[in-house]
């Protein structure tokens, strides 16, 4: 019986890490299309608090845009180091 527990317990853990590595990698568009695709499922059984807040942190990632630009505006990016 401790066998078997043992080898449910693996499996959980490891669907769970293909799960959040999936989703890290998903493009926000994605992201957004696969939580409308789960919101009814969601509803039913309870989580929809959650979706609700992933939903909205995944908004906020698409309103933001790639993130590769500095917030300071007034520095300048040198990409071969500091030229002078």
């Amino acid at each position: 019986m401790g066998a078997i527990a043992q080898d449910l317990l693996v499996a959980l853990i490891v669907a769970g890490c293909a799960i959040f590595s999936a989703w890290r990698l998903m493009s926000p568009r994605l992201r957004l299309r696969t939580l409308e695709l789960l919101a009814p499922v969601a509803g039913k059984i309870g989580a929809g608090a959650i979706l609700a807040r992933l939903r909205t942190q995944t908004i906020g990632q698409l309103a933001a845009g790639c993130g590769a630009c500095s917030h300071n505006k007034t520095a300048v990016h040198h990409p071969g180091g500091r030229r002078g």
